[in-house]
């Protein structure tokens, strides 16, 4: 029988099989365009959080917002070891390092799909679209699976 340390490590394997098909199975049905479901998907996301987590955003500074998912992810889930974010004017970018998900994220790059899944991006996104009313559009999603780290950036539009 698993020891609750294997079974911790099963269910990791597990969410990141269950991530990997969806994302494959987007981009196979619909290719490039699977990326606009990442609008839709961290909104989703968002509201679990919001219900699960309490994260409030209504009335929030945005930097506020950003600041609390990546401490969400970091302290309360570690699910990364870094996770840093830098709003100027309309461009907000973020470095992940070490994330859960990275040996999904290098498992799609090698099937030749470009990751699009990403619960920060898709999460800071979804609540600053929610809190200032604007649109947002994925401007960098970089990958270095060697150093484990994320170099992202979407735009407020």
């Amino acid at each position: 029988m698993a020891t609750e340390e294997e079974k911790k490590r099963n269910l990791a394997r597990i969410n990141a099989m269950i991530i990997y098909g969806l994302e494959k199975g987007l981009w196979d049905l619909f290719g490039e365009s699977a990326l606009a479901t990442t609008n839709t998907v961290g909104e989703g996301m968002l509201a679990l959080l919001e219900k699960t987590m309490g994260l409030e955003i209504a009335g929030e500074d945005p930097q506020d917002i950003l600041t609390e998912v990546g401490r969400l992810f970091v302290d309360e889930f570690g699910i990364a070891t870094r996770f840093d974010v830098d709003k100027t004017d309309d461009d907000i970018e973020f470095i992940v390092e070490n994330c859960v998900l990275m040996r999904v994220e290098q498992d799609l790059i090698e099937a030749g799909i470009k990751p699009f899944v990403c619960p920060y991006l898709n999460i800071a996104a979804a609540g600053l679209r929610q809190r200032l009313g604007a649109k947002t559009k994925i401007s960098r999603f970089d990958i270095d699976t060697g150093n484990h780290r994320c170099n992202l950036q979407f735009q407020m539009i």
